[in-house]
């Protein structure tokens, strides 16, 4: 009990850093956005500075806070990653048509499809070229791979659109590229920046990428099956644009070749009522316990991030992330709202 009492002040206090690190983070992102060209400034921080869990910048924070000196590359670096992530945002954003972001009209509602676009790829390039301030090139490098990387997900994901064969490893491919590999990212900057081993680096690097990997299927799962009201995003949009996310694809592992065969060619056929095929896969989903076989296969995922903190050498990183890890877990509380009727509200 002594032991474990100990660790939780421990992690309320990292938790005050991390706190107080993020709210000089927000001003230090204001100011940054103001080096952008005029007409791009307003629009920018439009969707920079509209909020959001922020979980790649703790990342960074986590994993580089040992040394009270990088702050100040600390802040840079999270920017810089998060300047990636919202670009991403922009352009799933048109991709998915999806109207809502963070309780906000998305930017292309709001620009026009053109210029959102236009300000995806200039927030995209405004990151790399903040990266190469660094003396050494590998954050450079690193952040660069994953942006890349992050790209191809996307369009992996985007080229299999109703594609009734996607595979699990497939799945999970896109899983890794899409989200993982701005995590891996995040953390590696910042184990870079506060001087840890390149073995440590590595291992905060896969670390990253297997927590990336669980919150995708975590934001599947409530994109399929949460409660709308109680969502910051529009919720649904995954599905309705033709990608095929965890619940489906398992969905259809469960099913027959004569049922799979119906009910691809009913998703497809332009003339079938939209009401009916949502009630066609709800029900599949209940008959066949999708949301039980979802959460066996999100907490296969989640067990194995708690090997990768134990083989951190470093014991300051490894309760670093303990309590990151600990924090995150009281974000899935949502996982309990999941309902099969849910699916059927948000695509209503």
């Amino acid at each position: 009990m002594l032991k474990e009492n100990i660790l939780a002040n421990s992690y309320k206090a990292k938790r005050d850093d991390v706190d107080g690190f993020l709210e000089f983070f927000e001003s230090y992102l204001d100011d940054l956005l103001h080096n952008l060209d005029e007409p791009l400034i307003s629009s920018a921080k439009h969707v920079v500075l509209a909020g959001g869990k922020r979980i790649r910048p703790q990342l960074c924070f986590y994993c580089g806070s040992r040394k009270t000196a990088n702050t100040k590359d600390l802040l840079k670096v999270s920017a810089i990653i998060e300047l990636v992530h919202v670009a991403t945002l922009v352009h799933d954003d048109l991709l998915d048509n999806a109207p809502i972001r963070r309780d906000s009209t998305t930017l292309h509602n709001v620009l026009g499809n053109h210029s959102a676009v236009l300000l995806g790829d200039a927030l995209f390039s405004f990151a790399l070229e903040l990266a190469t301030d660094f003396p050494t090139n590998r954050i450079c490098k690193i952040v660069s791979k994953a942006t890349r990387l992050t790209c191809s997900g996307e369009i992996r994901q985007t080229n299999a659109q109703r594609d009734f064969n996607l595979s699990l490893d497939k799945y999970y491919h896109f899983l890794q590229d899409k989200t993982g590999e701005l995590f891996r990212a995040s953390c590696q900057v910042g184990a870079l920046l506060a001087g840890h081993s390149d073995e440590d680096i590595n291992l905060v690097g896969d670390f990253g990428l297997q927590l990336g990997i669980c919150y995708q299927i975590y934001d599947d799962l409530l994109d399929c099956f949460g409660e709308g009201q109680k969502s910051d995003k529009s919720l649904g949009s995954d599905f309705d644009s033709g990608k095929f996310t965890l619940p489906f694809i398992l969905l259809l592992e469960e099913l027959d070749a004569e049922q799979k065969s119906s009910i691809s060619q009913m998703i497809l056929a332009a003339e079938t009522e939209r009401a009916e095929v949502l009630s066609q896969i709800s029900n599949l989903y209940l008959e066949h316990g999708i949301i039980s076989k979802c959460m066996n296969e999100f907490s296969r995922n989640f067990d194995s991030i708690n090997l990768l903190i134990n083989s951190l050498s470093d014991p300051f990183l490894r309760e670093n992330l303990q309590g990151f890890l600990s924090y995150f877990k009281n974000k899935l509380s949502n996982l309990s709202n999941l309902s099969i009727s849910n699916f059927l509200a948000v695509h209503q």
